[in-house]
């Protein structure tokens, strides 16, 4: 029976209902369309596959498609993923709405599927866990427990033990190499030790560490393959031998760290873990869902999201301030001049942290200008919201994924002077702040409720390796050579040529 008949058919109150739906039916339609048609505008998408063809076609690569869009739509605009609708937001004054003004609504991750899924440990960790009691209880975990001052204090020896590495790896290979180093490794592999021991509280033996730290890299690297399956699952049947490559890789990876964690146990039962209050030891007595503590596998995907969340993101970043500090040599000889006349030639200790902070102004701007110049990330980990919203006048629904064009930001001209120069003077006496709560400049950790809790540690250790090589060793190109600043993607955004540099050995600056 029609519709119709069945008004015809039906009286009273029956037939006022259905005449209410009647009339309802196209007005809800209407209503509908409406919605789904104010996402932020977008370039033309393909059936099923959306915008992926033009991003995997484009000889820009992503960042350079995005560029190319925004350049036409706008500071917000909507890309298709398949159907998977992600929302960019370039503007700094919109970010700062969504982000901080509107921080709780834009403060979940999308849901993660396939692989992902499972190296997560079903979203048991931080950066991708959804908002909520869970994400709110790691990341207070880790904060109190790991990143506060007491606990970074109680870290000096795993900071002396990774300067030490990052100095004589460096000696070594100027001894068999005229002086020419290839920094980018050895930067990687000294923080990698550093954040080791936060996370252990144990001194690897050489050998171990990069055992572990090359199953970590290999699986790191990999990781970012998974795009494409996981916005076209069906996929999954054409990537069965790299399926069954990563999920061996990851349990190699597990069985590493699971070794650690229980080494770890066995010295705090055996009363001899009395050097510091390491990550992996607060996850002992962390329970979760009501009250159940972690498993291996989860306590094992935290510990792994604490190293690789700062190895290549903190060597990255000192890579870029030392290529910069080598092509241009004034900026190299004026933050020299203010670390020797805070430290002196003759100190065989660097400095105290806290001399960083207070007495080094310029070591600061260089190393704010270097994440403005060359943020280790574009774009932060995509956002979701926890209900249907509005930014800049366009719907943002639910199940969209939202980011931000992080490098558009800091290299803005409408915030930034010349913003394709390099010019630390910009930060020394103006106050930038990387959290944005007032506003946002720059945000190369995020800001709002997902920003990185471990800002203020990176930037202690940027600052401390940075100051390191600085007081150590002069820094030059090697002859007949430029610094090329061109860029690639890999887990961050590295050097396309990573620097190689001369270096030599400062007089009267003995230790390490």
């Amino acid at each position: 029976m029609s519709l119709m008949d069945k008004f015809t058919a039906a009286s009273g109150m029956d037939s006022f209902v259905y005449f209410v739906l009647l009339l309802a039916l196209p007005l809800l339609l209407l209503i509908k369309l409406k919605k789904k048609s104010n996402l932020p505008p977008g370039p033309r998408r393909w059936p099923i596959v959306g915008n992926l063809v033009q991003v995997m076609l484009s000889k820009l690569g992503f960042q350079g498609y995005i560029q190319k869009v925004q350049r036409k739509y706008g500071p917000i605009f909507t890309i298709r993923l398949g159907s998977q609708p992600m929302i960019i937001i370039a503007s700094r004054d919109l970010a700062h709405e969504a982000l901080v003004q509107k921080g709780s609504l834009f403060a979940s991750r999308p849901p993660a599927k396939g692989l992902r899924k499972l190296f997560t440990s079903n979203q048991m960790n931080i950066s991708s866990a959804p908002y909520g009691p869970l994400w709110r209880s790691l990341r207070r975990n880790l904060v109190s427990e790991t990143l506060s001052s007491p606990a970074l204090k109680s870290f000096q020896e795993g900071r002396d033990w990774g300067l030490q590495v990052l100095i004589q790896g460096l000696k070594t290979e100027a001894a068999q190499n005229e002086g020419v180093v290839k920094l980018v490794e050895h930067l990687r592999h000294a923080s990698f030790c550093l954040l080791l021991y936060m996370c252990f509280g144990l001194q690897v033996e050489e050998n171990e560490v990069r055992e572990v730290e090359g199953v970590m890299r290999e699986l790191l690297l990999t990781v970012a393959s998974l795009a494409l399956e996981d916005t076209f699952p069906i996929l999954k049947v054409f990537y069965r031998k790299r399926r069954e490559r990563m999920q061996g890789m990851h349990r190699r990876q597990e069985e590493k760290l699971v070794s650690l964690i229980n080494r770890r146990r066995e010295e705090l039962a055996e009363g001899a873990a009395v050097n510091c209050r390491a990550y992996v030891d607060s996850l002992f007595s962390l329970t979760v869902d009501g009250g159940r503590c972690l498993t291996e596998q989860e306590m094992a995907t935290l510990c792994s999201e604490f190293i690789t969340g700062g190895t290549d993101t903190t060597s990255t970043t000192i890579q870029w301030v030392m290529a910069n500090l080598v092509k241009y040599p004034d900026v190299q000889s004026k933050l020299y001049k203010e670390i020797v006349g805070v430290v002196g030639k003759e100190g065989v200790k660097l400095v105290e942290e806290e001399k960083l902070v207070s007495e080094m102004q310029y070591l600061e701007a260089v190393v704010k200008e270097a994440l403005r110049r060359h943020p280790p990330a574009k774009f932060v980990l995509s956002h979701a919201v926890t209900e249907d919203c509005s930014l800049g006048g366009y719907d943002i629904p639910v199940g969209a994924f939202v980011n931000f064009c992080v490098s558009e930001m800091g290299n803005d001209p409408a915030e930034w002077e010349n913003p394709a120069d390099f010019r630390p003077e910009r930060f020394v006496n103006g106050e930038v702040d990387l959290t944005g709560g007032k506003g946002i400049k720059m945000m190369p950790f995020g800001v709002g409720r997902r920003i990185c809790p471990g800002l203020a540690v990176a930037m202690l250790h940027v600052e401390l390796i940075v100051a390191t090589l600085v007081l150590k060793f002069e820094w030059q190109t090697k002859p007949g050579e430029t610094v090329d600043l061109a860029e690639t993607q890999e887990f961050t955004t590295v050097m396309k040529y990573p620097l190689q540099a001369v270096i030599k050995e400062r007089v009267a600056t003995p230790g390490y």
